[in-house]
């Protein structure tokens, strides 16, 4: 297979956002699993500190406990702040990229396998990948390619690619790359 062979994913604007807001909330997973950690020691702190518990209400560790339950619950801000900002900013990204595909008149983008690397290109990129560098995951219906030592992601689902150039790229990254779990 020293020949390269070159995939082409038709764009679908529909497609793309359904996609990019996949990969958000499931890079933000952890985030909701820190915030519930927060939430869940807010509480704690707070319930002890406010308890009406003799051997803790006549003890200094009450106020610890108040304490360490606002920090806590200011760290509950802090991680919806990071959230919501960043998901504004995301949203705002992701719409000036599709209009920089529509003012292109994008039709649609490529995917060009070896058996040395990886390449995606478009009108507006090219970005390659050695296979070395190169992992896959399978998420729900979706395949989540990283390259770059997991610097940059890109999603895609069977729906994106025409008839049997899913399994072609699946194949390639089964033999070549590694896959995560």
């Amino acid at each position: 297979m020293n020949e390269s062979i070159k995939l082409e994913l038709p764009f679908n604007e529909n497609r793309e956002r359904e996609h990019q807001k996949f990969f958000f909330q499931y890079s933000w997973k952890k985030g909701f699993t820190e915030l519930k950690k927060a939430i869940f020691y807010a509480l704690l702190f707070l319930s002890l500190g406010f308890s009406r518990l003799n051997f803790i209400q006549n003890n200094p560790a009450s106020t610890v406990f108040k304490y360490a339950g606002v920090i806590f619950i200011g760290y509950i801000f802090l991680l919806l702040y990071q959230y919501f900002a960043r998901k504004k900013t995301f949203y705002e990204s992701l719409e000036a990229q599709i209009n920089d595909f529509k003012q292109k008149d994008e039709k649609a983008s490529f995917i060009i396998l070896n058996k040395d690397n990886i390449t995606i290109e478009n009108s507006l990129s090219t970005i390659g990948s050695i296979w070395s560098k190169t992992s896959y995951k399978l998420v729900d219906k979706y395949l989540i390619l990283s390259s770059i030592n997991s610097n940059i992601n890109f999603v895609f689902s069977e729906k994106d690619f025409k008839e049997n150039d899913y399994k072609t790229f699946t194949s390639f990254l089964e033999q070549y790359s590694k896959k995560e779990k």
